[in-house]
């Protein structure tokens, strides 16, 4: 199954008509929920669905966003599963729990999921990005730099996943309850959570009840680039545990663009693509209609 994240074209301002119209344009006959989309939209797309002959492969938590609070975060991390904050944490298992009701209702195989970061004082992660923009990455400072994250990271990791662990507790109930599959996704960031070994354990914790690995392209490409993880390790060691991927381009540091646009060779990891997985073109506005149409003829192809 192939689909396209609404992320692609998703403005505040689109009607979701339009937005529906420009997807179906693409060739593109399944869909997946991005976490942008809000509750009226939400409401606004399900009966459309039927009349665009348009299915959901999956949907993106947080969907819809979160309508009772303003978060200082990214939306894509509304609200953390993994934050100390036991108020956070409920607001955080509430909504995931809301996209578990809208996967649900657009009868949608699975839901991706963010677990959360380990939030350091002084996070050294934008510096290393600059270093490894600015061609530093084989020298002393960046590995210095990279080894003092990592040492961090390492010394808060236990309070973050004992927390963590007690949210995907009560999401993997319900989740199971309600007979929904969900995507453990690879992250971006190295203090983002789960790093290459945490998969594993939440995978041992909760697969029984649902819960599978959905690999992003271009978080696993970043994670090679910077030193912490190759993609093809990702995939070698979670091969058999897979529901998912989010594939789209990287150039240097900036994923999401379209797919085979940029300096990532997508061909490597292909060989892991199997028939039953969910596979998600994540691209941004980076990437034009033009793009995504010729990228759904070569995946298609594939």
């Amino acid at each position: 199954m192939l689909a396209l994240s609404t992320a692609w074209n998703y403005r505040e301002d689109m009607s979701v008509p339009q937005m529906l119209e420009d997807i179906k344009a693409t060739g593109i006959r399944h869909l997946e929920l991005g976490y942008r989309l809000t509750q009226p939209q939400v409401e606004a797309l399900i009966p459309l669905l039927k009349k665009f002959k348009l299915k959901v492969s999956s949907v993106h938590n947080y969907c819809p966003l979160p309508f009772d609070g303003l978060s200082p975060r990214h939306s894509s991390n509304y609200y953390r599963l993994s934050a100390l904050q036991r108020e956070e944490r409920e607001l955080a298992i509430k909504w995931t729990n809301h996209s578990i009701d809208t996967a649900l209702r657009v009868g949608a195989q699975a839901v991706v999921i963010h677990a959360g970061a380990i939030e350091l004082e002084h996070d050294p992660s934008p510096q290393l990005f600059q270093m490894y923009r600015e061609g530093k990455a084989k020298t002393p400072e960046f590995e210095n730099l990279r080894s003092q994250l990592l040492k961090a990271r390492q010394e808060k990791q236990k309070d973050y996943l004992k927390v963590l662990v007690e949210s995907l507790k009560e999401v993997m109930a319900y989740a199971q309850k309600k007979n929904m599959k969900i995507g453990l996704e690879t992250r971006y960031y190295p203090v983002e959570i789960p790093n290459i070994d945490e998969i594993g354990f939440f995978l041992d914790l909760f697969g029984k009840q649902g819960m599978s690995y959905w690999h992003d392209v271009g978080h696993g490409e970043v994670n090679e680039r910077l030193g912490f993880a190759s993609p093809l390790s990702y995939l070698k060691k979670y091969a058999d545990r897979m529901i998912g991927w989010h594939i789209h381009g990287v150039k240097v540091l900036k994923d999401h663009h379209a797919p085979f646009d940029g300096d990532f060779d997508l061909q490597k990891v292909v060989p892991f693509m199997k028939k039953e997985h969910i596979k998600v073109i994540e691209s941004h506005s980076l990437a034009t209609a033009e793009q995504i149409k010729e990228a759904v003829k070569r995946l298609e192809k594939i």
